[in-house]
């Protein structure tokens, strides 16, 4: 089920957490991020494909201990490519962002090359969508791990410390059926554990089995897809100017109660009255409030209009005007998301 338009706006009022500094209130916000590979609109049915080739057990793993020369390993992988699609196919299941998504496990690629990308043939497209009824085809083409542990000993305080840090990459196609053009990405994602003791056998204990530990990292690798494949809800930092003013307090006190018309309306009434301090503390304030509100385009205008009281105060306040200018960046940078957005729901 594709996102709703109403949530489109891309933001939700949390619970309010207001510091304990007199002059900042802050608070979260829940926005809507776009992903950062659209699929098209009206695709609606799914299937994950396994394009793998396997890992050469001796290609990638190694040890790096403290007075050794470097050891390399053999491992096998050949499971990482079937944990990494298992846990992206329910972790989109989830999300109901797709009406249907089908998951086909067994890798369809029969080449032996593991160091050349084969994206699926369009005839293997049409014959898979055809197969499964579905309208779009994601093929994860290739995962390759580089992992090894790495070991320390820090003489002023006499510990040994290790690290095993596992690299991943991933490389993705996405395509259609009756389309020769697809849409091929690459990404990389790095996993680590760590340990520190007096005791180096202490320290090899704590860190993770080899091979759990890849598996573990393939999961991670799968459900890190899913922000990148859909847009997903993320949490933000805003914050209010607060001061004495009678005005203020009374715009404050509804935004204790979530109740945003009253607080622009206070505080756009206070606007004429005030000096240009405040007036700039409460152009930002009622930037907040639009925001919060979902309209990106009024919360811009009065940011613009608190950066320009700042800049003609005799007296200006530097870390408020750079306060202010950054949330000018986050709204013009949510703007252009939600366009995004736009694009990625079809609306």
């Amino acid at each position: 089920m594709k996102i709703k338009l109403s949530q489109l706006l891309g933001i939700c009022f949390t619970s309010l957490f207001f510091s304990s500094c007199t002059t900042m209130l802050y608070t979260n916000l829940d926005v809507l991020r776009p992903a950062r590979v659209a699929f098209a609109p009206d695709a609606t049915k799914l299937l994950i494909v396994n394009n793998t080739v396997t890992q050469p057990e001796e290609y990638g793993h190694k040890n790096e201990f403290f007075y050794q020369n470097t050891k390399n390993l053999k491992i096998k992988t050949d499971s990482l490519p079937l944990f990494a699609l298992a846990s992206l196919s329910e972790e989109l299941q989830s999300k109901e962002f797709f009406n249907e998504i089908v998951l086909h496990a067994n890798t369809v690629n029969e080449s032996t090359d593991f160091f050349t990308v084969a994206p699926l043939s369009p005839d293997s497209v049409d014959s898979l969508c055809k197969h499964y009824d579905v309208d779009v085809v994601l093929s994860l083409d290739r995962l390759k791990v580089n992992d090894k542990i790495t070991e320390l000993y820090h003489s002023d305080v006499s510990q040994y410390y290790m690290a095993l840090i596992a690299r991943y990459e991933s490389q993705w196609s996405i395509h259609y059926p009756g389309k020769n053009e697809y849409a091929s990405v690459a990404f990389k994602d790095t996993i680590y554990w760590d340990a520190e003791s007096y005791n180096r056998q202490e320290v090899l204990r704590t860190l993770p089995n080899r091979n759990d530990a890849l598996v573990d990292g393939a999961l991670y690798v799968g459900q890190s897809m899913v922000k990148r494949l859909v847009p997903y809800w993320d949490k933000t930092e805003r914050y209010f100017f607060s001061t004495n003013n009678m005005k203020m307090k009374q715009g404050i006190d509804s935004v204790y109660a979530k109740k945003w018309d009253g607080a622009i309306k206070v505080w756009t009434e206070a606007m004429p009255k005030a000096s240009k301090g405040l007036k700039a503390k409460l152009a930002n304030n009622i930037a907040v409030a639009y925001e919060v509100k979902g309209n990106i385009d009024k919360a811009l205008e009065y940011i613009n209009i608190s950066m320009s009281f700042y800049m003609n105060e005799f007296f200006m306040n530097k870390d408020n005007f750079l306060k202010v200018v950054d949330y000018s960046h986050q709204l013009n940078f949510r703007k252009k998301e939600i366009e995004a957005l736009d694009r990625q729901l079809g609306q």
